[in-house]
């Protein structure tokens, strides 16, 4: 019989017993996951969970976003399809399209617009998205080398 475990990591060579028990153990600690699941859906419940930039026509409509503490805003056009992203304080602005490398601009957002929760991702179409923490906004191309990452410190375009 072939194990396909030792051709993956060379020098670690497991018995069928071996294997056979790492895949049990993985089970058990899946079945365990999926059970404790009703109890973090009812939870999820009570909390209301906000996605930026979704609804009925969030497809054909500009959005306007933020990150959690404000320092930087951001809107999504859907024609021309590009998300551009300004820092408040210095006035750094980046734009990325689908194709092609971000691109640094003059750019001013009066509206803060929807603030995202800290650490959501937002998908826009043509393989565009962004990331947000608590200061810094990271645009990228899905599928694509271009990106910017907005910061306190250290904002760069790719």
């Amino acid at each position: 019989m072939h194990n396909h475990v030792a051709e993956i990591l060379p020098g670690r060579a497991l018995g069928a017993g071996a294997g056979l028990a790492a895949a049990a153990a993985c089970i058990a600690c899946l079945s365990a996951g999926v059970s404790s699941a009703p109890a973090s859906a009812e939870g999820a419940r009570d909390a209301h969970v906000h996605y930026a930039c979704s609804g009925p026509h969030s497809a054909s409509v500009p959005c306007h976003f933020s990150t959690p503490s404000g320092n930087i805003r951001c809107l999504w056009t859907p024609v021309p399809n590009n998300v551009a992203c300004e820092r408040l304080v210095g006035g750094r602005a980046y734009r990325l399209r689908p194709t092609g490398k971000a691109k640094r601009i003059k750019l001013r957002l009066r509206r803060r617009g929807q603030t995202l929760p800290t650490n959501q991702q937002v998908v826009f179409p043509d393989s565009l998205s962004c990331h947000d923490t608590n200061t810094t906004m990271t645009c990228n191309q899905d599928f694509g080398l271009g990106e910017f990452e907005l910061a306190r410190r250290g904002s760069h375009a790719a």
